[in-house]
């Protein structure tokens, strides 16, 4: 006896639309297909009637495959019957070419004796329409690696109250996310629309393995809110999707104990932690801090204002201190850094206190799967996955430790020390000592500069960025009025490589000191780059004015501030 993979593909010949019918709407039609044959459910009237071509792939004894036409032809009054009858479980592909296209789009799902499974035409033209599964997403063969996801959202906080009505309210099974190569596949299902509110998923797993479960509200071109939920399945567990709290987050729940009630169920389902959720959920309405807020913090952070010894000597305006008050975090942004601190802070004590290497490791993933998907925004982003880096790292071979989690630590706290560097580095404080390169390969430091001027413009720029080249003509005219009297101008380059450095700074024609952060002739990417990390540069252009004492009188200005600074100090030195 043969065993039997079939493939279902439709063909659909659309109805010619009147060209002055707007291509913008989506029409959808939903149709069912039997293991005897395919019905159009409903749909919109402008959808064109439906021609389905059915095939099937065989494989016989020697294991060689053929292709056979199970059906070809128009639906007729809505339906075309298969030329024989599905007899076991069989995989299924359904295909749809509109118009003749050669770009079709397809699916993939399994049909079982006396079951059916729908799907949805989603189009809005010829060349744009879509497929997909709805509600159902039934694959599984093998009872034995049989897992099952089901669940009711109807009271999904975030989504548009008639999202799930129109369809528009997809799941899909994401991989885990991880930073070490793997040679297995991926895991995914593709999304699937909601049916109702309610989605059951079915397929056959080998081992457990890391998902995000994905249910997001989308349309053509856009997807709005979302929901990622972390999951390990496993062969013979049942997952449900559940309310998470009260405020409409949800969660997944295993149905018996597993590797996913011990590393997510067990903290995630724990009452302080849901607790953590619904504070979260009630403070959406306080994203922003409030005017009263802001003027405490500000007047808190004048007050307490810090300058170096060695620039006691400038007399800074609390104008100039109020430029630099460091952001206060709203509560929501507070609720949502306790989450991450709490989760992190399990997980990380999880890959403590096992000794079993690939657990530890699939604890690591889990956490860094929430780092990337989840949609709670934190400040302590940053320090979390440094902290959870160095915890895997301590089960690591360090040829492994070296080869991934290294690279990854520069990266964070490269990204830490910036902003770090950003928030301490203001007027009143020393600026860091630098010795660059100018394009000649000749070595200029910063301290050199200024024991021979009064004041210095460090300004950091690309040869890509439109605003630092804009400013070129106002700057020129500053320093050819002031270079006499004290003032000088150190242009830092990060540009990609030395070849583009070069060509902008010749083709502007810099008449100042022109340096790049440059080694062995090569610029390294703006990430990495000391003069960056140091001067806490997250964009540009970024400017710090240096007095001959290596104090920061200002930085982040524009260049009508810098030219009312530099015209009061010529009067006040007259």
């Amino acid at each position: 006896m043969k065993q039997v993979l079939v493939v279902v593909g439709l063909f659909v010949v659309p109805l010619l639309v009147s060209g002055c019918q707007s291509t913008q709407i989506e029409r959808i039609s939903r149709f069912t297909v039997s293991d005897e044959s395919v019905k159009l459910v409903h749909g919109d009237a402008n959808i064109p009637p439906i021609s389905v071509l059915i095939t099937h792939t065989t494989r016989d004894e020697n294991n060689k495959t053929s292709i056979e036409i199970l059906a070809d032809g128009p639906l007729v009054d809505g339906e075309l019957v298969l030329s024989e009858k599905v007899e076991e479980p069989t995989t299924v592909r359904i295909s749809v070419n509109i118009g003749g296209n050669k770009d079709g789009r397809e699916l993939t799902t399994v049909l079982k004796p006396n079951t059916s499974v729908d799907f949805a035409l989603k189009y809005r033209s010829r060349k744009s329409y879509r497929l997909h599964l709805v509600g159902i997403d039934h694959r599984s063969l093998d009872e034995n690696r049989r897992f099952s996801l089901t669940g009711n959202i109807s009271t999904l906080d975030g989504f548009e109250s008639d999202a799930l009505e129109q369809g528009r309210v997809y799941v899909s099974v994401l991989p885990g996310r991880t930073i070490f190569e793997r040679n297995s596949p991926l895991f995914f299902v593709s999304s699937m629309i909601v049916d109702d509110a309610e989605f059951s998923i079915e397929r056959d797993i080998d081992e457990p393995t890391l998902v995000t479960v994905n249910i997001a509200e989308r349309r053509f071109g856009d997807t709005g809110s979302f929901e990622n939920l972390p999951a390990i399945l496993e062969p013979g567990v049942n997952y449900r999707v559940v309310p998470l709290g009260s405020k409409g987050k949800y969660a997944v729940k295993a149905d018996r104990d597993s590797m996913h009630t011990r590393l997510v169920s067990s903290w995630q389902l724990d009452p302080a932690f849901v607790s953590l959720v619904d504070q979260w959920m009630d403070s959406r309405e306080h994203r922003q801090t409030t005017r009263e807020d802001q003027a405490k913090h500000a007047e808190k952070f004048v007050s307490s204002y810090q300058i170096a010894e060695e620039c006691e000597h400038l007399k800074l305006t609390t104008e100039v201190k109020s430029q630099f008050v460091n952001p206060l975090p709203s509560v929501y942004q507070s609720a949502g850094s306790e989450i991450v601190k709490s989760r992190s802070n399990t997980l990380r004590k999880m890959m403590r206190d096992t000794q079993d290497l690939e657990l530890a490791r699939m604890i690591f993933d889990l956490s860094w799967s929430q780092f990337i998907y989840d949609e709670i925004y934190s400040d302590i982003d940053s320090e979390e996955r440094i902290a959870t880096l160095l915890e895997i790292a301590k089960k690591l071979d360090q040829a492994v430790v070296d080869e991934f989690i290294n690279p990854k630590l520069d990266e964070y706290q490269q990204d830490r020390d910036v902003v770090l560097s950003n928030r301490s580095l203001i007027p009143g404080q020393v600026a860091p000592d630098f010795t660059l390169t100018n394009i000649s390969g000749d070595e200029v430091s910063l301290n050199e500069v200024l024991t021979e001027n009064e004041i210095v413009l460090v300004d950091f720029w690309a040869s890509w960025c439109g605003p630092c080249i804009r400013s070129f003509p106002a700057l020129k005219k500053m320093y050819s009025k002031y270079k006499d009297h004290g003032f000088e101008i150190v242009t830092i380059s990060i540009d990609d490589t030395f070849e583009e450095w070069e060509t902008a700074s010749n083709k502007h024609s810099l008449p100042w000191i022109d340096l790049g952060d440059t080694e062995g002739g090569e610029t390294q990417g703006w990430d990495g780059k000391p003069s960056v990390t140091d001067y806490g540069v997250m964009w540009i252009p970024n400017k710090f004015l240096i007095d001959n004492k290596g104090c920061i009188v200002h930085k982040h200005f524009e260049d009508d501030e810098l030219k009312n600074i530099l015209a009061s100090r010529e009067a006040g030195s007259s």
